[in-house]
């Protein structure tokens, strides 16, 4: 195939696994996509109750505050502990020659961005009844953060996935590290609320630049440019780890399932 048909081939395959994949998802729920919206929604009202009511933090705009972190991070953790079991949860197409293994990571990654997307205007509702307002700066700030969190999660699921398929303790293990990101990641806290001498360890924390830029776009209508240059590094620097992972190990894949 020449190029443009390759490429068109590959778009259609893509949007056709897409399709699939949430159609099967939700086939037979009653609240569909709603589903995966109530996890986040129902975690940022607790934090709201047990942190703004109970303990009284002193933030401003709590729960739409707790709600710019809780979106992008569902999407980033849903694609991180799902990873490990991208390619062992799929042996079919694992073992079909023709077809692209890199694009199972892909389809889900594009997946949970999906349910990111639709959470957005719900996040809007939110900013709108606290009085906060979108600002113009969402219109490039939101495709570019989309971005770099498809890139950063897409190298992560590419690595841990194809390791996974010969180190089967690693989607537990997963589970463990995103538990510990998560209170390493200012979610139920802001940076306001921390020594700006322990800056260093958010910027050494892979999942917390991106979503500290989330925030920052969502919350303040800002780029957060001094954790921006981290999302990127990361972004890059796990891209490339998950696509040599991947090149090394695929050509044993079908012999490890």
């Amino acid at each position: 195939m020449i190029p443009n048909e390759k490429w068109q081939w590959y778009r259609d395959m893509l949007s056709v696994l897409l399709h699939k994949e949430l159609t099967v998802r939700y086939k037979g729920s009653l609240l569909g996509f709603v589903w995966s919206l109530l996890n986040p929604l129902a975690q940022a009202l607790v934090f709201y109750v047990v942190f703004n009511i109970y303990m009284r933090f002193q933030i401003e705009h709590y729960l739409v505050t707790l709600l710019a972190a809780m979106f992008p991070w569902q999407w980033f953790v849903n694609c991180v502990n799902e990873g490990p079991h991208c390619f062992s949860g799929n042996p079919t197409l694992i073992k079909k020659v023709a077809f692209p293994r890199q694009a199972i990571p892909l389809v889900m990654n594009l997946q949970n961005m999906v349910h990111f997307c639709i959470a957005l205007p719900i996040y809007v509702v939110f900013m709108l009844a606290d009085g906060l307002r979108p600002g113009l700066i969402w219109l490039a700030g939101i495709p570019l953060l989309l971005l770099l969190t498809l890139v950063t999660i897409y190298g992560i699921s590419l690595f841990l996935g194809s390791l996974n398929l010969f180190f089967r303790d690693l989607g537990n293990l997963t589970v463990i590290l995103t538990q510990i990101a998560f209170f390493g990641t200012p979610i139920m806290y802001t940076l306001a609320q921390v020594p700006e001498q322990y800056y260093w360890c958010f910027k050494a924390n892979p999942s917390a630049p991106i979503i500290i830029c989330w925030r920052s776009l969502l919350l303040e209508n800002s780029i957060n440019l001094e954790f921006l240059p981290f999302a990127v590094l990361f972004a890059v620097f796990f891209l490339i780890l998950g696509l040599l992972c991947f090149k090394k190990l695929q050509h044993r894949f079908a012999e490890a399932l």
